[in-house]
């Protein structure tokens, strides 16, 4: 397992916990930690959760929300080399300006090393409460990338599409490094725009052989349009955290796993029970408790 990478998602912690957990996954060794995105749980939605057949999320109306560029942010603060990410952030519910804003901070602040982790969403309830439209956010999305990479651009320019309009603007304060996209999602359109434009794809949480068919729908349509260089498929980890599992992962060929620590029922949900639980975890997956100092 030398070559593999590892990496955990939190989301729905309590604040005062992201800081120590943070912490201990990078002495540990894990190579990125990924923040989930909501902004508001409506009390009443559709059961669509398109990652399992029941539609259920799993999460509810109390589950704590964090924001993601701001505890991320200051997780860069006290952390010095884990990658940060945003895994994934809801992109058409957002404005351009201000999310290009947030994350070139804290690319910069962090010393470069945000992930950027993008998805259209699922939830028709959330854009409506928050006032964004829901249809059509597909195509919002790709107006948007091409906005953030012109803003990141460090020069003066404009846009004029279908749905983002400016005049000539400049962004001061551009990314001193580029900030790689990933996508998330499993929809055909979602797979196409991560061969497209992605230097990745962040994977739902399904099981390898599912997980294999979507990657491999990736890679042949990174092939048709040409695309080479580096590309990282983060699929989630399903199953007993062994070398024995990873060993699995690995003959499939993948080389980072992904996996959310504290999802088992019998793990308590104090911090003192989740910082045992990443210990437990990075022995079963053969990294090094004893980094920890």
């Amino acid at each position: 397992m030398s070559d593999m990478q590892f990496s955990v998602q939190f989301f729905g912690l309590p604040a005062d916990q992201y800081l120590p957990l943070a912490i201990r996954a990078e002495q540990l060794g894990f190579h990125t930690l990924w923040l989930a995105d909501h902004v508001v749980t409506p009390l009443d939605y559709d059961k669509v959760y398109p990652y399992n057949s029941a539609g259920d999320p799993g999460y509810r109306a109390e589950t704590p929300l964090t924001d993601v560029a701001v505890t991320l942010g200051f997780l860069a603060g006290r952390t010095e080399r884990i990658r940060l990410g945003a895994g994934v952030f809801v992109l058409p519910m957002r404005n351009p300006f201000h999310v290009a804003r947030s994350f070139a901070a804290l690319q910069n602040l962090s010393g470069g090393r945000l992930t950027l982790g993008l998805g259209t969403g699922w939830m028709r309830e959330e854009f409506e409460a928050v006032g964004v439209p829901f249809r059509r956010r597909g195509d919002r999305t790709d107006e948007m990338l091409e906005v953030l990479d012109l803003l990141w651009s460090g020069r003066p320019v404009e846009y004029h599409g279908k749905f983002i309009d400016f005049p000539s603007v400049h962004f001061a304060g551009a990314p001193e490094q580029p900030i790689p996209y990933v996508f998330g999602g499993h929809s055909p359109a979602a797979l196409r725009r991560a061969a497209r434009v992605g230097s990745g794809w962040f994977g739902p949480n399904l099981d390898l052989a599912a997980t294999a068919e979507l990657t491999g729908q990736i890679d042949a349509e990174r092939g048709r349009l040409g695309r080479t260089g580096d590309f990282t498929h983060y699929v989630r980890l399903v199953g007993d955290l062994t070398p024995e599992t990873v060993d699995r992962y690995a003959g499939a060929g993948f080389r980072h796993l992904v996996f959310a620590p504290f999802n088992r029922p019998d793990i308590p949900p104090t911090l003192a029970g989740r910082l045992a639980a990443l210990d437990e975890a990075a022995s079963g997956l053969g990294l090094a408790p004893a980094a920890v100092s």
